[in-house]
Formats: structure tokens, sequence, C-alpha cells
């Protein structure tokens, strides 16, 4: 009797699988603290500027600490630096939920919470992207990063409208309190695979950190596609950050959607994003990845002009899946490659550097996007955007090693 040979694919990745579900219990509570804090922003002082800093807040020691936290991920270990993450912002955000709760809610309170995530989530990410290829095996790596983006980018289906439901209904307190039992799920699950997921410090102890960051500088600019692929996510990030994460609550106060509009926008985002994650958790493969990941940003960007343009919210909740769709397939597809040629021990900083590149530009698009809204109007914002986004894209097109990503790239050992 024949016996199959077919191995079990990506849903016997048990470890993996319990990490990415905490994790995605926790980008729940994420959605949940955005609504809430964009929002109740706007309450307080009715002004796409002020809204803007408070973004800009939040992003500055993200891109400014990123290269930093690739150090620090790859010398302790992503484990750990996820475990202390999430700890710290589940005391962090209860703290603010009691201090809410009390009736202390002030802009300045808002803009303290902002910095101090920042500073988290500078660790946190390329923590996150180094311990998915800790998890599974090097064939599984493309469906287990489709997975990662259904359980952690997919869950913004669900933490956005809870989040405009828990405001609209008793206020902000309630929703921070959500984001931070969110984060101890988050830490309880990881804390169950700790016997068998490899703590992996790698830098030498003799190493400083100058030089293993300058380490991580130096392997991620030794590929041609990684050094043309920088100064693009920069420039698209700066051209969809701020129209994304400024523009939709705008959108949604400009047409009287109320926090619960926002939350739906958002949500379709999410939604998006769960679509793309499962074509990709499936085995879906883009044909010649360079001109499909080229091809699919020119259609983000004349999206964002027809959503700025949206005036009906079922239409600006449709935009936003589509959106979210085209996303997830370019993130899962690029950042695989990456995950795959990549040395071991230098993983961290080769993401962190990639990371400090997509996010470097986005403090900057947060400021602008507020002040640009406040000139153009929001329908403004996302024309702005949107078409920066179509001319970057069409720039890639003329960069041989964007082109042939996928095919004939270089590694960057």
């Amino acid at each position: 009797m024949a016996t199959s040979t077919r191995r079990p694919g990506i849903l016997s990745e048990g470890r993996f699988l319990l990490f990415a579900g905490g994790q995605g219990v926790s980008a729940i509570g994420d959605g949940v603290y955005l609504v809430a804090l964009a929002w109740t922003s706007l309450q307080l002082t009715h002004s796409p500027v002020y809204l803007g800093l408070l973004l800009t807040t939040s992003a500055l020691p993200r891109a400014i600490l990123m290269l930093a936290g690739g150090v620090v991920v790859d010398r302790w270990g992503p484990r750990r630096i996820i475990l202390g993450s999430d700890l710290s912002r589940a005391v962090l955000i209860g703290g603010v939920a009691a201090v809410v709760l009390a009736g202390h809610l002030s802009v300045l309170l808002l803009f303290l919470v902002a910095a101090v995530f920042g500073v988290f989530d500078a660790l946190f990410y390329p923590a996150t992207m180094t311990m998915v290829p800790a998890l599974v095996s090097p064939d599984r790596l493309s469906a287990a990063n489709g997975v990662w983006q259904l359980a952690v980018d997919g869950t913004i289906v669900i933490g956005p409208p809870l989040g405009g439901l828990l405001v609209g209904l008793a206020g902000p307190g309630p929703a921070f309190l959500v984001d931070g039992a969110s984060f101890l799920v988050a830490f309880a699950a990881l804390m169950a695979v700790r016997a068998t997921t490899p703590a992996n410090p790698s830098s030498t102890p003799q190493e400083g950190g100058w030089a293993s960051l300058t380490a991580g500088v130096r392997t991620s600019f030794a590929s041609p596609f990684l050094r043309a692929l920088m100064p693009l996510t920069a420039a698209l990030n700066l051209a969809m950050g701020g129209p994304l994460n400024v523009g939709i609550p705008l959108l949604a106060r400009a047409h009287g959607w109320g926090p619960g509009g926002y939350g739906l926008v958002t949500g379709g985002l999410g939604a998006g994003l769960l679509l793309g994650g499962l074509a990709m958790g499936a085995g879906l493969r883009l044909p010649r990845p360079g001109i499909s990941v080229l091809t699919m940003a020119l259609a983000i960007g004349v999206l964002a002009g027809l959503l700025g343009a949206s005036t009906a919210l079922p239409l600006a909740v449709g935009l936003t899946v589509v959106m979210g769709a085209i996303v997830s397939a370019t993130n899962v597809a690029v950042v695989s490659l990456i995950q795959q040629q990549a040395p071991p021990e230098m993983l961290g900083r080769v993401m962190s550097v990639l990371m400090f590149s997509s996010m470097s530009l986005t403090p900057v698009s947060y400021a602008l996007s507020g002040a640009v809204a406040r000139g153009a109007g929001v329908g403004g914002l996302f024309l702005a955007g949107g078409a920066l986004v179509v001319v970057v894209a069409g720039a890639g097109f003329r960069v041989r090693a964007v082109r042939e990503f996928g095919q004939e790239q270089a590694s960057p050992a």
C-alpha cells in the first residue's frame, strides 16, 4: 500500500500558530486603541493639525530608534523583546485606562502615551519579523507570513469597529482597558511556547552596539534590491501614511459617519488585509514579483484618490477592502524573500533597516497631512497622496533591481 509523502502544511506548525494567535488578539486591541486615540484627539481639539502632530509623536521615536531596535533584537533574541514589550504596554495602557475612567483625560496624556508606544514599537516590530522564521521551516516561510498577515493585520476587521462601538457607547476608558487586556493575552501565548522557542541572541558579547548596527546596515546595502527598495518604501509611506491614518478619521467626521463609521472604514482595510493574508497563506505566488508589486502600488494610488472623493460609507469601506488586499499581498511577497536571503544572525538588523527606511518619513507624513487637510480639505489630502504614490511607483519601473525582484536577485550576504 502506497503511503503519501506530502508534508503537512502550515497548520501543523503549532508553536507559530500559538504565537500568531496571541499577537492577533493584541492586534485587535491595537485597532481599538487607534480609534480611541484619534477620535478622542478630535473631540478634545477639533483640529486635524493636532491629530497629525499626535500621530507624529508616536511615529518619531519609532523611526529614530528602529535601527537600534534591530541591534537589541539580534543581541537579546526576539522572544525576550516581545515578552517585555507586551507586558510593559499592558501595564502602561492599563494605567491610562484608570486615569481616563477617573475623569482626568487630557491632550497631554494622549501625547505622552503616543510617545511611549512609539519607543516600544521600535523594538517590537523587528522582533516579530525575526520571530516568524525562528518558528517555521524555510519551505513554509511564505505561508507563515501569509498567516501572520491574516492573524495580525487581518484583525483590523474587528479592532477598529469594536473601538468605534466602545468609544461611541462608553467613551475611551473602556477602549483603552480592552487594549491593555489584549497585551496580556499575547504575553501569555508566547510564554506557552517558551520550552521550544529559541532565544537565539546572535551578536557576540565582544561586538559593540555601534559595530553591530553598522554591520546590519552594510549587510542590507550589499543587496541591490534593498538599496533600491529603501528609498521607494520611504516615499510610499510619505505618500500614504498620513492620508490613511490622519485622513480616514477626518473623512468620517466630515461626512457625519461618527466613530462607528471611522471604525468601519478602517475595518475595511483590515478585511482586505485578511483576504490578502488568506490568499498568500494558501500558497498564492505573485508572477514576476517586482512588476506585480509596482503595478499594485499604482492601483493603491488610484484607489486613494477615489477614497478621498467618497461621500458614501459603503463605497469608502469597499475601497479600503481592495487597498488592504493589495497591501497584504505586497508585504508578504517582499518580506518572505528578504527573510530567506538575510543571514539568520543578522535578520533583526536587516529587518530594522528596512523598517527604518519605510517609517523614516512617516512622522513627516503625519505632520504634513494635518496641514494639507486644513488647507485643501480631506479630499485634497487623499488626492495628493495618491498622486505621489503613482509617481513613485512609476519611478520604480525604471529600476532594474526592483523590476527583477524575486527572479535574479542578489543575496545580501
